[in-house]
């Protein structure tokens, strides 16, 4: 979980094409690697690691100043064992969330998208730009909804396939596919 929470305050207000640039300098200055039939492959970087980089280093990646400061903040926690991402499996989603926006520089959708993405969790980064205008697109005639809005649609709505659904809906609102009348799912 800790990559995954690095990797949320990588993704925050950028686009995922230029967070997965980021993250990839990050792991190939920072990580260790093996060299595997001509190539190396790299480990994401120990918390250890990053949390005795310097501040400069960090933004040598390409990372902003106020996140390589959030990356080094939450490394140094994590690796005194302050800490233990992984104890965040034990508890619900709300008590997550509590716990994660206690960091500076991790909010709710930074929260959210760990659950989501890194725990598999039924859980929507609702305030996310992308998740709020593909729910607009093709369920409120393309007026954007608030974060909120979207995150009690999609539980009335979606219940326990939300994820799915809107995994789906995102891909098929990037991809540009024009609604069709009333989405039935």
């Amino acid at each position: 979980l800790y990559e995954g929470i690095v990797k949320a305050i990588i993704q925050q207000q950028i686009s995922l094409r230029v967070a997965e640039h980021l993250t990839a300098n990050l792991v190939e200055k920072f990580g260790d690697y093996v060299a595997f039939q001509g190539e190396k492959v790299y480990d994401f970087p120990s918390a250890e690691v990053l949390a005795e980089a310097r501040i400069e280093e960090l933004r040598g990646c390409g990372l902003s100043w106020k996140k390589a400061e959030y990356v080094k903040a939450f490394s140094r926690e994590v690796s005194t064992g302050a800490f233990n991402p992984e104890e965040l499996y034990r508890l619900s989603p709300e008590e997550i969330v509590k716990r994660l926006t206690a960091f500076k520089g991790l909010g709710r959708w930074s929260a959210e998208l760990v659950m989501a993405a890194s725990m598999g969790l039924n859980v929507i980064p609702a305030d996310d730009l992308g998740v709020r205008r593909a729910v607009s697109y093709y369920y409120f005639d393309g007026k954007l909804q608030s974060g909120e809005t979207v995150r009690r649609f999609a539980e009335e709505r979606f219940g326990e396939f939300k994820l799915d659904v809107i995994v789906y809906l995102l891909m098929a609102y990037r991809m540009g596919i024009p609604k069709s009348g009333r989405m039935d799912f």
